[in-house]
This record gives C-alpha cells, structure tokens and sequence, in this order.
C-alpha cells in the first residue's frame, strides 16, 4: 500500500485523497441509512446538511450526497485520467467536469424520488371540516400549541395544532380544524363543553 501510494504522483495522491474520504463518506451514509439512522430525503439544510430548494421546483445541488458522490467520481476519475497519455491538466479538466456532471445528475435523481414520495403523502388541507381529538393540551388564544390526532385519507395521524378560542382544550377534547396556517398547523376550535378550562 506505501509503495504504492509513494508511486502516485502529487496530482494522483490529491485526487486518491479525495476519492478515498468521499467513497467512505458514501459507505457510511449508506450503512446509516439501511439502519435507519440516515435521512432518507435532501430536502433542506437544517441539520442535515442540504441547502433548502428554493422555489420547490428546482434541483438541490448541494446536498452532502450530492457533494460526496461528485468528489468520488472526480477523485477515481482523476486518478484514471492521470494514468493516461492524456495531459494533465485536460485529465484535472475532464475529472472536475465528470465530477460536476454527477453532482446534477444526482440532484435530479433526488428530485425524482421527492415526487415519488411526496405522492403519497397526506395533504394536511384535507383536515378542515374534520374533527380531531386533543392529544397534548392546546394553550388559548394560539399562546402555545399542542398536538391533536385524527383520521385523514385513511390514515390516524398527529399534527401541531393551536387555537384562537380563550379556552386551554384539554388531553381528550373534541376539536373541529377550521384552517391551516401556512406553516402546516392545524387551528382548531372546541366542540361543546368537553374537557376545557377558561
């Protein structure tokens, strides 16, 4: 392994580096992931590292992924190209090129499987109208919110939710949801006399 590292010229040994810690960046990120502890989707750059697409229609470059498998292919590619009869610094052109290519070509894979995904999941619109049990108290007046559960498009799930009503809705009211706000929470409003407090 020294000898051969020691054969590498300096522009092989850069892009073997790069290969090498991008390769065991994916290797990683894939074991994680067939775990459970990755994150499955690249949708924005919380705490996972990926800058939020941002008009919703465009393709996120630059997800830790995305960068991972554009250095990979540059780095192995680089090392290959460095190999030929070709001059170096087409070889270092051609493996960036190769490398940038990956990166849009991965970034549109991603796009492709957000809508797959995306396809099923519930449109919280479809709770207004609906009645929904309290599950973690809701403050008054939208001071603070809590969670509520019901059925929506076959499905029992939980949402945020708050109240512009002056009353404190309990664990196991009955609300009705008459809007969403545009951050997803459900607004809510009691039903009769259950399980509230002024």
């Amino acid at each position: 392994m020294i000898n051969w590292w020691n054969s590498l010229t300096t522009t092989q040994q850069i892009f073997a580096l790069i290969a090498i810690s991008s390769t065991v960046v994916i290797i990683i990120q894939t074991i994680l992931l067939l775990i459970g502890l990755g994150d499955g989707g690249d949708a924005d750059v919380d705490g996972d590292g990926v800058v939020d697409d941002v008009d919703g229609d465009g393709l996120a470059l630059f997800s830790i992924r995305g960068i991972m498998t554009m250095l990979a292919v540059m780095g192995w590619s680089g090392m290959a190209l460095l190999e030929t009869s070709l001059p170096e610094g087409v070889s270092i052109f051609i493996a960036i090129l190769l490398g940038l290519v990956m990166l849009v070509l991965m970034a549109y894979i991603m796009k492709l499987i957000s809508k797959l995904q995306s396809s099923g999941n519930i449109d919280v619109g479809n709770t207004i109208g609906k009645v929904a049990q309290v599950y973690i108290p809701i403050a008054p007046n939208g001071q603070k919110a809590g969670k509520v559960t019901l059925t929506v498009q076959e499905k029992y799930t939980e949402f945020d939710a708050i109240t512009t009503s002056n009353q404190t809705l309990k664990t196991g009211a009955y609300v009705r949801v008459v809007a969403v706000d545009d951050s997803g929470t459900l607004v809510v409003e009691p039903i009769g006399g259950g399980n509230t407090e002024k």
